[in-house]
């Protein structure tokens, strides 16, 4: 999975949130439980946003690596950048 180190364990708590939802969800679906099924797809998407959110996260994260490193390839001190940043 595509997430920062830190946010593994959160991630896999998440994907495995998701697993459970689906799964209660066809559980109430195969018991003709319409309103039971549908509280579990809504928790579904509820877990699949967060884990989606700690994807785009990483995304950000290897962006923002790709710049410093093209700054650093082009002579840019991005110390100094981040010195000048917290004044």
């Amino acid at each position: 999975m595509n997430v920062l180190p830190g946010d593994l364990q959160h991630a896999n708590e998440l994907l495995e949130c998701c697993d459970y939802c689906l799964a209660r969800a066809r559980v109430a679906q195969f018991g003709r439980d319409l309103n039971e099924a549908e509280k579990w797809v809504k928790e579904f998407l509820r877990c699949k946003r967060d884990l989606d959110e700690l994807v785009r996260k990483k995304e950000e994260h290897d962006k923002l690596l790709q710049v410093v490193e093209m700054m650093k390839e082009r002579g840019v001190d991005v110390a100094v950048i981040m010195r000048k940043g917290n004044e």
